[in-house]
C-alpha cells in the first residue's frame, strides 16, 4: 500500500466507531442532551430567582404528573385527532398532485406556479381566515395542518420523480415492461427516499401548525391548553404542556425516521440510521 493510501485510510480507522459504537452513542445521546438541558434550565431558574415566572425542572415534572391525572390525556387525544386527519389529507393530496404533475405537463404548468406562490405563506397567516370560515372549532387546526403538510411532500415527491434515471425507464420499456410495471419497479423505488423525507418534513411543519392553530382557533388540544394555563399564569403547567409537545414531536419524528430507514435499507444513509 502506498503512503497516500495509508494516509487516506488512517482517519477512518481512528474516527470510525463501528456498529456497536454507533448504537452506544445513539443510546446515550438523548439522556446526555436531557441532562444538559435540565442543568441549564435549573441554573436559569436559580438566576432569575422567581419560581413562579421560571419554575424549576422538578416543579414542572410535578405539574406534569398532576396534569397526567387530569386533562392532559384528553388534550393529547384531541391534538392527535387534529394531526391525524389534517396530516393524512395533506400528504394524500400532495402525493396525488405530485403524481399528476410528473405525468402531465399541462398540470405542472398550472400547479407548480400555484404551489410556489402559496408555499412561502405560513400556515399561521391563515388563522384569521380559518376562524372566519370554520369558527373556533377543531376544523381550524385540521385545515391548517392540511395546508402546512401539503407542500413539503409535494415538492419532495416531484423532485424524486424527476431525478429518476431515464435510461432505466427506457431499458425497462425495451425489455417489455408495461407503464404500470415501470412505475412500481423503477420510478417508485428510486423516488421513495425523497417521498419519505418529504413525509418527515410535512410531519414537522404540521405539528408546529397544529399548536399554533390550537392556541387561537380550537376548543381542545395541547395548544388550547397552553393558552388556558397562560391565562391563569400557571407557568409550571405551561412548561409541562410545552415539554409534552416537544416529547411527542420527537417520538413521532423518531418513529418516522426508523420507518424510513427500514423501508429504504438499500440506501447508504438509511443503513447508517438503522444501526
Amino acid at each position: 500500500m502506498s503512503d497516500g493510501a495509508r494516509t487516506a485510510a488512517a482517519p477512518s480507522t481512528v474516527v470510525g466507531l463501528g456498529a456497536t459504537g454507533r448504537r452506544l452513542l445513539r443510546a446515550l445521546e438523548v439522556p446526555i442532551a436531557l441532562a444538559v438541558l435540565a442543568s441549564l434550565w435549573q441554573a436559569l431558574s436559580v438566576a432569575v430567582g422567581n419560581r413562579t415566572l421560571v419554575p424549576s425542572p422538578m416543579q414542572v415534572v410535578s405539574a406534569w404528573l398532576q396534569l397526567l391525572e387530569g386533562d392532559l390525556r384528553n388534550d393529547v387525544l384531541a391534538s392527535l385527532i387534529h394531526l391525524g386527519i389534517g396530516y393524512t389529507l395533506g400528504v394524500a393530496t400532495g402525493l396525488a398532485l405530485a403524481a399528476l404533475t410528473a405525468r402531465f405537463a399541462i398540470v405542472e404548468s398550472i400547479v407548480d406556479p400555484a404551489v410556489e406562490l402559496l408555499r412561502p405563506i405560513s400556515a399561521i397567516a391563515w388563522i384569521p381566515i380559518a376562524i372566519l370560515m370554520f369558527g373556533v372549532s377543531g376544523k381550524v387546526p385540521v385545515f391548517l395542518i392540511f395546508y402546512a403538510s401539503l407542500f413539503p411532500i409535494f415538492v419532495n415527491t416531484v423532485a424524486g420523480v424527476k431525478q429518476v434515471d431515464e435510461r432505466l425507464m427506457r431499458a425497462a420499456s425495451v425489455l417489455g415492461a408495461s407503464p404500470r410495471l415501470i412505475l412500481t419497479h423503477v420510478v417508485l423505488p428510486s423516488a421513495l427516499p425523497y417521498v419519505l423525507a418529504g413525509a418527515r418534513l410535512s410531519l414537522g411543519v404540521a405539528w408546529m401548525a397544529m399548536v399554533a392553530a390550537e392556541l387561537t382557533g380550537a376548543d381542545a388540544g395541547l395548544g388550547w391548553r397552553l393558552f388556558w394555563y397562560q391565562e391563569f399564569f400557571a407557568m409550571d403547567k405551561v412548561m409541562a404542556v410545552i415539554l409534552t409537545i416537544g416529547v411527542l414531536g420527537y417520538v413521532f419524528d423518531t418513529l418516522l425516521r426508523r420507518l424510513q430507514a427500514r423501508i429504504t435499507r438499500w440506501s447508504p444513509d438509511s443503513a447508517i440510521d438503522a444501526t
